[in-house]
């Protein structure tokens, strides 16, 4: 049987009603046993990481958690990480850039409602996410709602659905269906490739500059936003601008202090609000200019995907 190690970090998934609403409580051993398939899936350890409501995650618990995959890495076959729902997209991108020549899974899942409820989607996503973590395919990925997700392509939709994130800019990894997971034959070509290849060793560059923000533009925006960002001492921005990207350069002309900030060996990257189809720099004058300024295009990434890789690029490289 595969040996895989659960490591449990709070959520939804293990929480219990309190007088001021859910909150965490349940450990690895007690989620196991609420979903009695996994007995004859796979030889499971678990290790209590965290307990929190993922609005609580900060950068230092992707650390940890990247920390305890590198110290049991060579001892087990695969991982499952159980996440509350909120902030999993961040952590399942994080851990993406952190994981360096990944040769096994790193699966996370959580719950849109406790497992202790009646008709929760937990013990479905748990026995997914373990069936996953046995198959075999590399990498980081999310487990949810009959999906299965590479981990800087997931983003969280929906609030309450069960089927509550989608793959951004790339094609799902797999589906889930009442016979098992079909895994696309794209991916799986590229698995192939992947174990063909000279192995580099695995290795975790687990460094990130938490001093990166996210501005959201709306109409109006004043730009000496970025003055307060420069004088906290901010190593990075993401600007989350408007279609293609760019930012604006009529009334409130965002240029100059964008030059400023570069020339302060801030690092600029230009997101956009719109979920699908990715950033632009050089479709319209706002970004092209921007581009000149020293600003960078966050491609086809999502929103979580841009931010934790420039924490992460910060941290790693120069």
């Amino acid at each position: 049987m595969k040996k895989i190690l659960l490591l449990t970090t709070g959520g939804t998934i293990a929480c219990e009603p309190t007088a001021d609403g859910l909150v965490p409580a349940l450990d690895g051993a007690t989620l196991i046993k609420m979903v009695p398939g996994l007995s004859g899936l796979c030889d499971i350890t678990s290790q209590e990481i965290l307990n929190l409501d993922s609005s609580n995650i900060e950068p230092v618990h992707w650390q940890l958690l990247a920390r305890a995959l590198e110290k049991n890495y060579f001892d087990f076959d695969g991982f499952v990480i159980t996440h509350g729902t909120d902030t999993l997209a961040y952590t399942a991108a994080a851990l993406s850039w952190m994981l360096q020549h990944l040769q096994k899974p790193v699966v996370l899942t959580g719950a849109q409602q406790p497992i202790t409820m009646p008709n929760s989607d937990a013990q479905a996503n748990l026995q997914h996410a373990f069936a996953a973590a046995c198959a075999n395919v590399p990498g980081v990925m999310v487990v949810f709602g009959n999906k299965i997700i590479g981990g800087s392509q997931a983003q969280k939709m929906y609030t309450e659905s069960r089927d509550a994130f989608v793959s951004v800019n790339a094609e799902s990894w797999a589906d889930i269906t009442q016979t098992g997971i079909c895994w696309r034959p794209r991916l799986m070509q590229q698995v192939a490739r992947v174990q063909a290849a000279p192995q580099f060793g695995f290795k975790v560059l687990s460094a990130l500059e938490p001093r990166v923000a996210l501005i959201k533009l709306i109409p109006g925006l004043d730009p000496g936003i970025i003055d307060y960002y420069l004088a906290q001492g901010y190593k990075g921005l993401v600007l989350e601008g408007f279609g293609a990207g760019g930012v604006p350069n009529g009334h409130r002309n965002w240029l100059p202090k964008l030059e400023k900030a570069v020339q302060a060996g801030v690092r600029i990257v230009c997101a956009t609000q719109c979920v699908y189809e990715g950033v632009n720099l050089h479709k319209y004058p706002i970004g092209t200019w921007a581009a000149r300024a020293g600003a960078k295009s966050a491609g086809l990434l999502t929103t979580e995907a841009a931010v934790t890789k420039l924490m992460w690029e910060l941290a790693n490289t120069k």
